[in-house]
C-alpha cells in the first residue's frame, strides 16, 4: 500500500488493517449539502479484503467501526440525488445499517464497482473462501495455511461462528463440532 493511501485512512482504521490489506477507496460523507454531516461525517473504506465502515460519535472523539467481509454482503444500493449519492450496504449478519449519505457521485459509483468485484472475489490478494454449506458435517476441513500464526484469522472466526450455529440448530453433534473446530483452527 502506498504511503499516501495509508495517510488518507483515519488512525483507528489504520489499526484495523490486516497485514496484506490494501485500501482501494475511501468514500466520505459530504460535510455540506443534502445528507451531509458537518461535524461527524461517516466513511467507508473499501479494501481488497473487506469493507470497513466508520461512524464518528461524540463529536468525533470516538468512533464506531463495523467490519464486513465481502461474503457477508447481501446487497449494495446507490440512491442518486441531484447533488450527491447515498450508499447503502445490506449485510447478512449485522443489524446496524451501513449508510453513507451525501457521497460524491463518482466515488459512489467506484465504490459500487469495487464492492461488486470483492463479492465476486476478483481483488488481488483476496483469499478465496469456501462455502461451509457445501461441506458435510462429517467431512473434513483443511486448516488454513499452516504458517506461524498468532491467533485465528477473521475467516477462521467466521467459519467457527457458522459451525457453532450448525451445532446450536442440531445439525452437528457436540463431538462433530469439536472435531471440525480443531481441524479448522489447527495449531494456534
Amino acid at each position: 500500500m502506498s504511503s499516501s493511501e495509508v495517510l488518507k485512512a483515519d488512525t483507528d482504521i489504520k489499526k484495523q488493517l490486516l497485514e496484506t490489506e490494501v485500501i482501494l477507496l475511501r468514500v466520505r460523507q459530504s460535510r455540506i449539502g443534502p445528507g451531509g454531516s458537518m461535524l461527524t461525517p461517516v466513511s467507508i473504506y473499501v479494501t481488497n479484503m473487506r469493507v470497513i465502515y466508520r461512524r464518528p460519535i461524540w463529536v468525533g472523539l470516538k468512533s464506531e467501526i463495523i467490519v464486513v467481509n465481502y461474503h457477508d454482503i447481501a446487497d449494495i444500493r446507490l440512491k442518486r440525488g441531484v447533488v450527491h449519492t447515498d450508499i447503502s450496504l445490506k449485510t447478512r449478519f449485522h443489524t446496524d445499517q451501513i449508510l453513507v449519505k451525501g457521497a460524491n457521485h463518482n466515488l459512489a459509483e467506484r465504490a459500487n464497482a469495487l464492492v461488486q468485484q470483492g463479492i465476486r472475489q476478483e481483488h488481488v490478494g483476496q483469499a478465496k473462501t469456501r462455502d461451509l454449506d457445501s461441506i458435510s458435517p462429517l467431512g473434513s476441513i483443511n486448516p488454513i495455511n499452516q504458517q506461524e500464526k498468532v491467533g485465528p484469522t477473521l475467516e477462521q472466526i467466521d467459519r467457527l461462528v457458522k459451525l457453532a450455529d450448525l451445532r446450536q440448530k442440531g445439525a452437528l453433534t457436540e463431538e462433530e463440532f469439536h472435531r471440525l473446530k480443531d481441524k479448522l483452527l489447527g495449531p494456534i
